[in-house]
Protein backbone atom coordinates (compact mmCIF):
# COMPACT_ATOMS: atom_id res chain seq x y z
CA UNK A 1 0.00 0.00 0.00
CA UNK A 2 3.01 2.34 0.72
CA UNK A 3 4.44 2.00 -2.82
CA UNK A 4 0.80 2.20 -4.12
CA UNK A 5 0.50 5.47 -2.55
CA UNK A 6 3.77 6.79 -3.40
CA UNK A 7 3.39 5.82 -6.91
CA UNK A 8 0.06 7.94 -7.31
CA UNK A 9 1.67 11.03 -5.46
CA UNK A 10 4.97 10.49 -7.97
CA UNK A 11 2.56 10.65 -10.77
CA UNK A 12 0.35 13.44 -9.32
CA UNK A 13 3.55 15.43 -9.21
CA UNK A 14 5.12 14.49 -12.58
CA UNK A 15 1.21 15.30 -14.42
CA UNK A 16 1.06 18.74 -12.87
CA UNK A 17 4.07 19.85 -14.01
CA UNK A 18 3.41 18.57 -17.18
CA UNK A 19 -0.06 20.50 -17.49
CA UNK A 20 1.61 23.73 -17.27
CA UNK A 21 4.03 22.56 -20.45
CA UNK A 22 3.10 20.84 -23.22
CA UNK A 23 4.34 20.00 -26.02
CA UNK A 24 3.28 17.70 -29.52
CA UNK A 25 4.77 16.59 -32.47
CA UNK A 26 2.00 14.65 -34.25
CA UNK A 27 0.77 13.99 -38.26
CA UNK A 28 -2.84 13.68 -39.03
CA UNK A 29 -4.55 13.86 -42.18
CA UNK A 30 -2.13 15.24 -44.38
CA UNK A 31 -0.81 18.16 -41.37
CA UNK A 32 2.09 17.93 -39.10
CA UNK A 33 1.41 19.62 -36.23
CA UNK A 34 4.18 21.12 -33.73
CA UNK A 35 3.46 22.65 -30.35
CA UNK A 36 4.71 23.98 -27.66
CA UNK A 37 2.60 25.99 -24.97
CA UNK A 38 -0.03 27.25 -26.57
CA UNK A 39 1.66 28.22 -29.98
CA UNK A 40 1.53 25.74 -33.18
CA UNK A 41 3.24 24.90 -36.73
CA UNK A 42 1.10 23.08 -39.30
CA UNK A 43 2.90 21.75 -42.12
CA UNK A 44 1.06 20.37 -45.33
CA UNK A 45 2.26 17.23 -45.60
CA UNK A 46 0.92 14.80 -48.62
CA UNK A 47 1.73 10.94 -47.53
CA UNK A 48 3.42 9.25 -50.28
CA UNK A 49 4.90 6.63 -48.58
CA UNK A 50 4.81 4.78 -45.03
CA UNK A 51 6.96 1.89 -43.68
CA UNK A 52 6.00 0.00 -40.68
CA UNK A 53 8.52 -1.98 -38.75
CA UNK A 54 8.02 -4.18 -35.26
CA UNK A 55 10.98 -5.11 -32.83
CA UNK A 56 8.88 -6.95 -30.24
CA UNK A 57 9.03 -4.34 -27.46
CA UNK A 58 8.67 -1.34 -29.58
CA UNK A 59 6.13 -0.63 -32.97
CA UNK A 60 7.30 1.81 -35.42
CA UNK A 61 5.98 4.24 -38.22
CA UNK A 62 7.71 5.92 -40.75
CA UNK A 63 5.78 8.42 -43.32
CA UNK A 64 7.36 10.14 -46.34
CA UNK A 65 5.60 13.30 -46.58
CA UNK A 66 6.38 16.00 -49.59
CA UNK A 67 5.75 19.71 -47.89
CA UNK A 68 4.34 22.55 -50.11
CA UNK A 69 7.32 24.13 -50.18
CA UNK A 70 8.27 20.82 -52.91
CA UNK A 71 10.81 18.99 -50.54
CA UNK A 72 10.33 15.80 -48.54
CA UNK A 73 10.53 15.27 -44.49
CA UNK A 74 10.41 12.02 -42.86
CA UNK A 75 7.53 11.45 -39.80
CA UNK A 76 8.62 8.62 -37.71
CA UNK A 77 6.59 7.41 -34.67
CA UNK A 78 8.10 4.69 -32.25
CA UNK A 79 5.87 3.34 -29.60
CA UNK A 80 7.54 0.80 -27.22
CA UNK A 81 5.11 -2.14 -25.25
CA UNK A 82 3.30 -1.80 -22.59
CA UNK A 83 6.36 -3.48 -20.31
CA UNK A 84 8.98 -1.50 -21.88
CA UNK A 85 10.30 2.69 -22.07
CA UNK A 86 12.66 4.06 -23.99
CA UNK A 87 15.81 4.67 -21.94
CA UNK A 88 16.35 8.01 -19.99
CA UNK A 89 17.85 10.91 -22.31
CA UNK A 90 16.10 11.67 -26.01
CA UNK A 91 19.46 13.28 -26.98
CA UNK A 92 20.93 10.17 -26.64
CA UNK A 93 17.76 7.99 -28.59
CA UNK A 94 18.38 10.76 -31.40
CA UNK A 95 21.99 9.90 -31.44
CA UNK A 96 21.47 6.17 -31.76
CA UNK A 97 19.27 5.89 -34.15
CA UNK A 98 20.50 8.04 -36.39
CA UNK A 99 24.25 6.92 -35.79
CA UNK A 100 25.60 10.32 -35.78
CA UNK A 101 29.03 11.75 -34.81
CA UNK A 102 28.19 14.57 -33.06
CA UNK A 103 24.76 16.18 -31.83
CA UNK A 104 23.79 19.76 -31.44
CA UNK A 105 21.04 20.95 -29.98
CA UNK A 106 19.74 23.82 -31.06
CA UNK A 107 16.01 24.30 -29.35
CA UNK A 108 14.79 22.64 -26.36
CA UNK A 109 11.61 23.24 -25.11
CA UNK A 110 8.62 21.48 -22.68
CA UNK A 111 10.00 18.16 -24.32
CA UNK A 112 10.32 19.41 -27.84
CA UNK A 113 13.81 19.46 -29.09
CA UNK A 114 15.48 20.60 -32.37
CA UNK A 115 18.58 18.88 -33.06
CA UNK A 116 21.61 19.41 -36.11
CA UNK A 117 23.49 15.73 -36.63
CA UNK A 118 26.59 15.28 -38.18
CA UNK A 119 26.15 12.07 -39.91
CA UNK A 120 28.79 9.32 -40.63
CA UNK A 121 28.96 10.63 -43.83
CA UNK A 122 30.08 13.82 -43.08
CA UNK A 123 26.92 15.46 -43.76
CA UNK A 124 24.44 17.64 -41.50
CA UNK A 125 20.46 16.37 -40.81
CA UNK A 126 18.27 18.91 -39.16
CA UNK A 127 16.35 16.89 -36.67
CA UNK A 128 12.77 17.89 -34.58
CA UNK A 129 11.90 15.18 -31.80
CA UNK A 130 9.09 14.78 -29.22
CA UNK A 131 8.89 12.91 -25.65
CA UNK A 132 6.45 13.63 -23.84
CA UNK A 133 6.76 10.01 -22.31
CA UNK A 134 9.12 7.38 -21.86
CA UNK A 135 6.97 5.38 -24.35
CA UNK A 136 6.81 7.03 -27.40
CA UNK A 137 9.13 9.32 -29.40
CA UNK A 138 8.62 11.00 -32.52
CA UNK A 139 10.71 12.34 -34.85
CA UNK A 140 10.32 14.78 -38.02
CA UNK A 141 13.65 15.25 -40.00
CA UNK A 142 14.75 16.45 -43.66
CA UNK A 143 13.91 20.05 -43.22
CA UNK A 144 16.70 23.14 -44.60
CA UNK A 145 17.90 25.17 -42.17
CA UNK A 146 15.73 27.93 -43.17
CA UNK A 147 12.63 25.65 -42.56
CA UNK A 148 13.98 24.60 -39.53
CA UNK A 149 14.37 28.40 -38.45
CA UNK A 150 11.13 29.90 -39.78
CA UNK A 151 9.35 26.53 -37.66
CA UNK A 152 10.84 27.36 -34.43
CA UNK A 153 10.63 30.70 -34.62
CA UNK A 154 6.87 30.36 -35.15
CA UNK A 155 6.77 28.69 -31.87
CA UNK A 156 9.09 30.99 -29.61
CA UNK A 157 10.41 34.20 -31.13
CA UNK A 158 13.45 33.65 -28.66
CA UNK A 159 14.57 30.53 -30.98
CA UNK A 160 18.34 30.60 -32.15
CA UNK A 161 18.85 30.13 -35.60
CA UNK A 162 20.55 26.53 -37.12
CA UNK A 163 23.85 26.72 -37.24
CA UNK A 164 24.70 25.06 -40.09
CA UNK A 165 23.25 26.39 -43.41
CA UNK A 166 24.01 23.17 -45.73
CA UNK A 167 22.50 20.50 -44.04
CA UNK A 168 20.33 17.11 -46.11
CA UNK A 169 17.31 17.85 -48.48
CA UNK A 170 15.21 15.46 -49.47
CA UNK A 171 14.06 14.80 -52.17
CA UNK A 172 13.68 11.28 -53.31
CA UNK A 173 11.23 9.21 -51.80
CA UNK A 174 12.79 5.73 -51.96
CA UNK A 175 16.20 6.81 -50.18
CA UNK A 176 14.40 9.09 -47.89
CA UNK A 177 14.35 7.22 -44.20
CA UNK A 178 18.03 8.01 -42.97
CA UNK A 179 17.11 6.84 -39.45
CA UNK A 180 19.12 3.48 -38.63
CA UNK A 181 16.69 1.49 -36.18
CA UNK A 182 17.67 -2.31 -35.91
CA UNK A 183 17.26 -4.92 -33.44
CA UNK A 184 20.46 -5.01 -31.73
CA UNK A 185 19.86 -0.72 -31.02
CA UNK A 186 16.15 -1.35 -29.70
CA UNK A 187 17.28 -4.39 -26.96
CA UNK A 188 21.17 -4.44 -26.48
CA UNK A 189 22.24 -1.03 -26.94
CA UNK A 190 19.67 -0.61 -25.45
CA UNK A 191 17.42 1.76 -26.66
CA UNK A 192 14.27 0.40 -24.65
CA UNK A 193 14.38 -1.53 -21.43
CA UNK A 194 11.55 -3.07 -18.81
CA UNK A 195 9.72 -0.47 -16.76
CA UNK A 196 10.34 -0.85 -13.34
CA UNK A 197 8.32 -2.93 -11.63
CA UNK A 198 5.69 -1.17 -8.90
CA UNK A 199 7.17 -2.21 -5.83
CA UNK A 200 10.82 -1.23 -6.92
CA UNK A 201 10.02 2.22 -6.58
Amino acid sequence: MYYLSKWLFISLILFAFSGCATSNLSYNNRYVTLQTDKKFVQLDGRLIRVHSEGFGSLYLTQKVLRLAEGNIVVYEDAQTDSLYEFEPGITRSIKVIFDSRRTAIIYAKNHLFAYQLLLQNGRVLNVIAQQDYSQRLRILYGMSSAQLDKILKALDPNARHAYYRNVITLHKADSAILSKWNVQKVHFYPLVSPLPKLGAI
